[in-house]
């Protein structure tokens, strides 16, 4: 779905503009608020508002609720709400709408990378409140690797082995699935590289070589997600 040059903008506003941010936001549980916080607020809910009435003129229509679930999600990843928890409860609903939608649509009326963004949400925001159980549950009520392939398996075994901070089996994992990084791939060579930068990092300290080029801010958030010691100090 095409969305108005002002909603993309609006949409923009309430990302955090760096993708090793959002991995660490992901990964880590960082309320990364930088910025406006009342006005990410307004947009927000201009944002639900305009999307609610827009869903109930297309009710068949699997966008509205997946937009919905982002930005319900959105709203618990950057403290926009007191009730993060029921955000995410809320965006669940949505994204699991929005499944049940995509499954009703005709063969061939989406890409699989479209058919697979609220199921890959599901799961993302599984991994965000550290419900693995759920994780699982969501990963075999969608599929399993019937759906998912192995990309999206190799994205989130990485993942939840940096969560539990298990990085040398992360690495070795990295290394061993790099072949399936692909420019369509859910394991994208970008995500790949953000998710080594991580380990990296994590294995060798803040002196450590990095694949990516980050700025200073991004890096000095990785270091003290990473080394909360030293940041104290």
């Amino acid at each position: 779905m095409y969305l108005p040059h002002e909603l993309r903008q609006d949409f923009h506003y309430l990302s955090l503009r760096s993708s090793l941010l959002e991995e660490i936001s992901l990964l880590y549980g960082r309320p990364l608020t930088a910025g406006d916080r009342i006005g990410r607020i307004c947009r927000c809910r201009r944002l639900v508002r305009d999307f609610l009435a827009a869903w109930q003129r297309q009710p068949d229509q699997p966008e509205y609720p997946y937009l919905l679930g982002v930005l319900l999600e959105r709203a618990g990843q950057l403290a926009l709400t007191d009730q993060p928890g029921r955000a995410y409860d809320q965006a669940e609903q949505y994204y699991d709408r929005a499944r049940k939608l995509l499954q009703r649509q005709p063969p061939g009326s989406y890409s699989r990378q479209q058919y697979l963004r609220p199921l890959l949400a599901l799961l993302r925001l599984s991994l965000r409140r550290r419900q693995e159980e759920r994780f699982y549950a969501w990963w075999d009520h969608c599929g399993g690797l019937r759906r998912f392939h192995r990309d999206v398996q190799a994205l989130f075994q990485v993942r939840w082995l940096i969560v539990k901070e298990d990085y040398d089996r992360a690495a070795f994992q990295l290394r061993d699935l790099h072949g399936l990084a692909g420019r369509k791939s859910a394991f994208s060579p970008a995500r790949a590289r953000i998710l080594s930068d991580i380990v990296t990092t994590a294995l060798h300290g803040p002196g450590a070589a990095l694949k990516g080029t980050y700025g200073p801010y991004v890096r000095q958030v990785l270091w003290d997600v990473l080394f909360p010691e030293k940041r104290d100090k």
